[in-house]
């Protein structure tokens, strides 16, 4: 087994479901992971993982009222802290979804659209999307350069992101259409599918995440 990092990595808790797992996921690579909703906290990591599962408008409400959206922006935005988004967390990070009719945090020029409801009258293709499938790589990206064709991951989620600008898609699922499935701009990644639930090929990525920078985790 590798040793832990001492790096402090915070996972965000905006009220939004599905943070015990991430955690769990990244207590195995850190000793001092952090569970936390206060922005003073929040200023002091060196990391961050914004995870998510819910309702896109909820997810930005209680980040404005939390204060946690005005401290991300300055960690994030200003100061280059890397973040990791995960599902809901990836979709925040994006101009504008269709689940609420609602602004995300336009990190990344891309809008978060609902799967068509005549995906699920197809053999095979249900909304939401929901278990195992692969990833495409596009433009290269230290989070998922390890990725191979044949690993699997876990989706669930019935909204995918579509980026205008593709240099910023690092790889793309198919699911009766093509989505990206995970983003970069600079710091800043986002993967749509749950690596805290994809077993060895999951845990890798996170480690990858976890190790930008520190080249003995990867």
């Amino acid at each position: 087994m590798l040793d832990k990092t001492d790096i402090s990595v915070c996972i965000i808790d905006y009220g939004m479901g599905n943070l015990r797992s991430v955690y769990r996921s990244v207590e195995q690579m850190v000793t001092r992971p952090i569970l936390s909703a206060d922005p003073h906290v929040i200023k002091q990591a060196d990391k961050l993982i914004l995870p998510g599962v819910g309702h896109f408008r909820q997810g930005m409400i209680n980040l404005r009222d939390s204060g946690i959206m005005e401290v991300m922006d300055q960690r994030v935005c200003q100061e280059g802290t890397p973040i990791l988004g995960i599902c809901l967390g990836m979709q925040l990070f994006t101009s504008y979804s269709e689940e609420g009719d609602c602004e995300g945090l336009g990190w990344i020029d891309a809008k978060t659209s609902k799967f068509d409801s005549t995906l699920s009258s197809k053999p095979y293709f249900k909304v939401p999307h929901m278990g195992w499938n692969t990833l495409t790589a596009a433009n290269n990206s230290a989070l998922t350069s390890g990725v191979n064709e044949d690993d699997e991951f876990y989706f669930c989620h019935s909204y995918y992101v579509t980026c205008e600008d593709t240099q910023h898609v690092t790889s793309t699922c198919r699911y009766g259409l093509d989505f990206h499935a995970s983003i970069q701009r600079d710091n800043i990644h986002g993967v749509q599918f749950h690596p805290e639930k994809s077993h060895g090929d999951g845990a890798q990525l996170i480690r990858q995440f976890i190790g930008l920078g520190q080249e003995a985790l990867v």
